[in-house]
């Protein structure tokens, strides 16, 4: 039960501080009983465990004003409370709107966070777990998932190469690459302007790429060579004469030459393994990088992301699971993946590698306010796996629309009444949030199947 002192304080009658406090007071009662009809109410919840995922738009920063009066932080922990487990995506770097979250929520609420993902497309953000402690045991492990070489992330323009420190193009005779090209997005106003996105300009055949001194020719691991007779480390290498090519062969530049555009994710994914009655679950929260919904180029990247973080999941769940293949550890994955619909390329790349989401799920039409973009996604790494006496039993699933009970559309004139309709929806998703929470409910004990099996085991 989350803790909601300052309305026990009355202020002045006709002051902003009583309307405000009265305002509050409503609006939790209708989030509470909203909140009772819309979970379960045939389940017993000694007997399951419910998690939830939200994407909580920039939690800690000031746009707007940031969430510095209690109400929207109320709203917050009445709905949060009714989970056990929270993963929250989009944590800023400054904490105390979280922290202040987590004081309402009360004691018996801990919470495990990462530090903040360096880089433009990390935006600042942590990934945070929220749990109640009388509900879930933390077992102690944690970790932010890494690719290793080889598996990383191949940026969406492909590999580029830097034309500085001796590196040149050289382009055929009278060939001039100057003129207008479409630029989607840029800084500035008529004239001189910056590019905010890479402008590419297709070469013609003949272009030649002079290297710079330093530079050297890679035969690559793994080739077939000869040793010369008679001799210790030495190999007799023989180079193709006019054109080198083909898969043993590699460039070396000297230093900085390449742009790293083989890259880890935008924003690190969180493991945490967490034990609530019979389930042992390792889950994992993302947030995928988002780029542009229109830019081919964009969603690519995205779905390469989804691709290497299932490959990378479901790799190191194949292995503890044939290392031990009685394990009862569930494997999941949650957070906002950014996809844009279930028949989307980018939820087929979360339902690869052995991960499904769950048809309860799949069923949901959006977690976006609009409920038109399937942005949030919960899946688990071979669900149907038996696991002794544990299985995945979901007994139920959804996503909560608090803008039905809360900073409604008919309250604009109560909040901001000097703006549209529609920059008041945008207002207000920086008090609550422009996605809405999104939860599964599972089975977590399985003492029943236990017992029975025990009676059938017979003596040696």
């Amino acid at each position: 039960m989350p803790f909601y002192g300052l309305l026990r304080k009355p202020h002045p009658a006709g002051s902003a501080e009583e309307a405000r406090r009265k305002r509050t007071i409503a609006g939790l009662r209708r989030l509470r009983e909203a909140l009772l009809q819309h979970f379960p109410r045939d389940t017993d919840r000694l007997k399951t465990l419910r998690i939830g995922t939200w994407n909580i738009r920039e939690f800690g920063n000031t746009k707007y004003g940031g969430r510095d009066s209690y109400e929207p932080l109320y709203y917050m922990a009445e709905i949060i409370h009714n989970f056990d487990i929270a993963a929250i995506q989009e944590v800023r770097d400054d904490m105390r709107e979280f922290l202040e979250l987590r004081k309402i929520l009360g004691p018996d609420w801990d919470y495990i966070a990462t530090d903040v993902t360096d880089g433009g497309a990390g935006n600042g953000e942590r990934m945070v777990f929220l749990f109640n402690r009388d509900r879930v045991r933390f077992r102690n492990i944690a970790g932010e998932l890494t690719l290793p070489d080889g598996k990383k992330v191949l940026a969406s323009f492909g590999e580029r190469i830097k034309l500085e420190n001796g590196l040149a193009l050289e382009l055929p005779a009278g060939v001039d690459l100057s003129g207008v090209y479409p630029a989607r997005s840029m800084k500035g106003g008529n004239g001189a302007v910056r590019l905010d996105e890479d402008v590419e300009i297709p070469l013609p055949d003949g272009a030649i790429l002079n290297l710079p001194v330093g530079s050297a020719l890679a035969v690559t691991k793994g080739a077939q060579v000869d040793r010369p007779p008679g001799t210790t480390g030495k190999v007799d290498l023989k180079i193709p004469q006019g054109v080198v090519a083909g898969k043993d062969f590699r460039l070396r530049f000297p230093g900085e030459a390449l742009d790293h555009s083989f890259k880890q994710f935008a924003r690190t994914p969180f493991i945490v393994s967490f034990q609530s009655g019979w389930i042992k679950i390792d889950l994992a929260t993302v947030h995928i990088y988002f780029g542009d919904n229109e830019d081919p180029k964009l969603l690519e990247q995205r779905r390469r992301e989804i691709v290497r973080l299932t490959e990378a999941l479901g790799d190191r769940a194949a292995r503890e699971m044939k290392a031990n293949p009685d394990s009862p550890v569930l494997t999941a994955v949650l957070g906002d993946f950014n996809i844009l619909s279930s028949e989307h390329e980018t939820m087929q790349a979360l339902e690869a590698n052995g991960f499904e989401v769950p048809e309860q799920i799949r069923e949901i039409p959006g977690s976006n306010v609009e409920k038109s973009k399937a942005y949030d996604q919960i899946a688990f790494w071979d669900p149907k796996r038996k696991r002794g006496y544990v299985q995945v039993d979901v007994r139920g699933a959804g996503v909560f629309d608090f803008y039905e009970h809360v900073y409604r559309l008919d309250e604009r004139a109560t909040y901001q009444p000097d703006r549209t309709e529609g920059a008041y929806k945008t207002w207000r998703t920086y008090k609550m949030s422009d996605h809405l929470p999104m939860w599964i409910e599972l089975t977590s004990d399985f003492a029943d199947a236990y017992i029975d099996a025990c009676d059938l085991t017979e003596p040696d």
